[in-house]
C-alpha cells in the first residue's frame, strides 16, 4: 500500500511551563511555509505538569483560534509537543534468530523483529506514545538495512517513550474539544534537535532544550536517538532563586536576570554595583552583580549537571558492565544548548565547564527571523519533525478509546 502524502497544512502546538506556542504551515515541496503564529502565556502547567486543565485548555483553544484567524484557514488536526516528567523513555529490542539455512536477512526477518520489540508492555498504568528507532544490530553490529546480508542474529532497538493513561486521555481530549484531531505526539527535544543539530552534528550530539520549567535532554549516536530525558529544573527556578536571595518580587528578579545575569560568575562581578531603574533616582534600589551572578551560576551549573548524571545514569542501563563516558570521542559534536533559559549570558561557556565538551546555543534556522530565537527552537523544530518524521494520515475509528489505540498505532 502506497502512503499517503502529508497534509498541504500542518499545525503544531508547543505546550511550555512559561509559554505555549502554535504554528501553522503550508507544506511546499516537503519544506513549510509559515502562515500564521501565536504564543500565550502558559495557565494551568508547573514544572511541566498539568495542575488546572480548565486554564491550559483555555490557553491551548486560544492559540488554535489565533492561528485560524492569522491564516483564514481552519485547523483539523494538530501535532503535540511531549515533554517533562509526563514523558517517560525507556530502551526496548527485539530479536530474531535468522531461520534461513544460508543465514540470509529478509523483510520479514525485520518485520518479526520490529513485532518483537513492540509486543514488549509498558509498565502498568501507562501506555506506549512513541517509539523512536534506534540501530539495527546484526550479530552485535550496527547496520543500516539488515535485508540481504547474512548473519544469524538480528536485533531491532527502540527508544520508547510512555506516558500515564489519565495524562494521555487528557491532552487528547483537550485537542478534541475542539473537533480538532490530535496527528501524533513529538517529543520536545527531538524536536528542539530538530531546529538546531544537522545530520552530521547526530554522528555524537547531546541536546539540552531548557526552559521555563523542565529541562530536556537528547542525546544522537550515529544518527539515532540513543536515550533522552527530562530534569525538573529550568529558568524559573533561577528566577526565585534570585528572588529569595534579594528579598524581591519575582517580576524583579526576571528582568535583573535577563539584564545583568549570568551562567558563570567571575571575580569582578563583586565590584560592580548595578541600579535596578539606573537613575538612581527616589525609589530606585542598586544590588551587587556578583551576588546575582553567583545565585545564578550555581544554580544553571547544578542543573547542567543533573543533566549530565541523567544522562550518564540511563547509558549505564543500556550498556550494563561497560564503562560510559560522555566525551569527545562518543559525542564529537558536543552540546547544543537551546530553549528560553540558554539566552542567558555565558550559557553555553556554563555547559562546558560542567559537561567538559565544547558547547554552542542553538538558533533555529527559519524562514521568519522573529523565530530566530532559542526560545523558539521547540516550536520550530516541532514543524521540522512532523515533516520528517510523521506516519501517513490515517482514517480514525470512531469511539474514543478506539481513536486513542489508532493513534499510538499500539
Amino acid at each position: 500500500m502506497t502512503p499517503k502524502p502529508l497534509p498541504s497544512l500542518i499545525a503544531v502546538i508547543d505546550i511550555g511551563t512559561y509559554k505555549t506556542a502554535s504554528l501553522l504551515g503550508q507544506i511546499i515541496d516537503g519544506k513549510a511555509r509559515m502562515l500564521s503564529f501565536s504564543e500565550r502565556r502558559t495557565d494551568g502547567v508547573v514544572k511541566g505538569t498539568v495542575t488546572d486543565l480548565e486554564k491550559l485548555t483555555q490557553c491551548v483553544h486560544e492559540v488554535v483560534n489565533d492561528i485560524e484567524r492569522g491564516s483564514g484557514r481552519a485547523v483539523e488536526q494538530v501535532y503535540l509537543s511531549l515533554s517533562g516528567p509526563a514523558a517517560e523513555g525507556e530502551r526496548v529490542k527485539g530479536f530474531v534468530a535468522v531461520p534461513a539455512h544460508d543465514g540470509k536477512i529478509t523483510a520479514k526477518d525485520v518485520t518479526d523483529a520490529i513485532l518483537s520489540a513492540k509486543r514488549l508492555e509498558p509498565p502498568s498504568g501507562r501506555a506506549t506514545i512513541l517509539y523512536m528507532r534506534q540501530p539495527t544490530m546484526l550479530d552485535n553490529r550496527p547496520v543500516s538495512n539488515p535485508v540481504g546480508m547474512a548473519g544469524k542474529r538480528l536485533e531491532v532497538n527502540f527508544w520508547r517513550v510512555t506516558m500515564e493513561e489519565g495524562n494521555m486521555r487528557m491532552r487528547v481530549g483537550m485537542v478534541n474539544g475542539m473537533s480538532i484531531k490530535v496527528r501524533d505526539f513529538i517529543l520536545a527535544s527531538h524536536a528542539a534537535a530538530c531546529a538546531t543539530a544537522s545530520d552530521a552534528d547526530k554522528q555524537g550530539v547531546l541536546v539540552i532544550d531548557m526552559g521555563a520549567g523542565t529541562t530536556d535532554w537528547i542525546l544522537y549516536y550515529k544518527e539515532h536517538i540513543l536515550c533522552a530525558g527530562s530534569i525538573p529544573v529550568g529558568g524559573e527556578h533561577l528566577t526565585n532563586d534570585l528572588s529569595v536571595a534579594l528579598r524581591i518580587s519575582r517580576e524583579t528578579a526576571e528582568d535583573l536576570k535577563l539584564r545583568f545575569g549570568s551562567a558563570m560568575h567571575r571575580e569582578n562581578d563583586v565590584n560592580q554595583t548595578i541600579w535596578k531603574d539606573g537613575d538612581k533616582g527616589v525609589g530606585d534600589q542598586q544590588f551587587n552583580r556578583g551576588t546575582i551572578t553567583q545565585v545564578l551560576s550555581l544554580r544553571y551549573q547544578e542543573t547542567i549537571e543533573f543533566v549530565r548524571k541523567d544522562v550518564l545514569r540511563r547509558l549505564e542501563a543500556i550498556f550494563p558492565g561497560h564503562a560510559v563516558k560522555l566525551d569527545q570521542n562518543m559525542i564529537p559534536s558536543g552540546v547544543i544548548l537551546t530553549g528560553g533559559s540558554a539566552s542567558l549570558a555565558d550559557a553555553a561557556e556554563a555547559v562546558q565547564q560542567v559537561t567538559g565538551l565544547s558547547a554552542r546555543v542553538g538558533v533555529p534556522n527559519f524562514e521568519n527571523e522573529s523565530l530566530r530565537k532559542p526560545e523558539y527552537a521547540g516550536v520550530v523544530g516541532l514543524m521540522t519533525a512532523a515533516i520528517a518524521d510523521a506516519p501517513p494520515p490515517v482514517r480514525r475509528p470512531s469511539g474514543f478509546l478506539a481513536q486513542l489505540k489508532e493513534l499510538f498505532r499500539l
